[in-house]
């Protein structure tokens, strides 16, 4: 279902930016316009990777419960995605933040770092047989976008998620 409603969304995202598109012909534009594709948004990126990679059921959450579970605040961050498992019994997580400044996005990338760590000694005894997710995990941080991932794949989300 939520496989269906992201590629809804989706979707919905393209016809609003094709209308929204220069109605001036190919011809009057200028040489000095970039033909390299437009970066994809946080939220096409989440869409690809829940489309790409087996997760168990994922819930979208918000800014409070970034703030409780990573000690995120809304002033940090311009953007945001951010999945966890929806039961809380597998660690399976992702999420992009874009820092309102490079100080925030250095502090988000710590705290999230923190919370993988956290994750492996919970689910170390949790439910041991999930921990492979977390020894592949990562943090990285690109300008000031903070990108996560604790899944099956999580080759394939690095890929996705930059």
């Amino acid at each position: 279902m939520k496989k269906i409603i992201s590629i809804v969304m989706t979707a919905v995202i393209c016809a609003v930016f094709s209308a929204c598109g220069n109605s001036t012909s190919n011809d009057s534009k200028s040489d000095t316009q970039s033909s390299a594709p437009a970066a994809k948004k946080p939220s096409e990126k989440a869409a690809e990777l829940l489309d790409a990679v087996t997760f168990p059921e994922m819930v979208s959450k918000d800014m409070e419960f970034a703030e409780y579970t990573l000690g995120i605040t809304a002033d940090m961050v311009s953007e945001h995605v951010l999945y966890v498992c929806g039961s809380g019994a597998m660690p399976d997580e992702f999420g992009i933040f874009v820092a309102s400044s490079a100080d925030a996005a250095a502090e988000i990338k710590s705290k999230v770092e923190k919370r993988i760590e956290y994750q492996k000694e919970t689910y170390t005894t949790y439910t041991p047989d999930e921990v492979y997710k977390l020894d592949d995990s990562f943090c990285e941080l690109n300008g000031n976008t903070i990108i996560y991932s604790i899944c099956a794949n999580n080759t394939k989300a690095r890929e996705i998620l930059k």
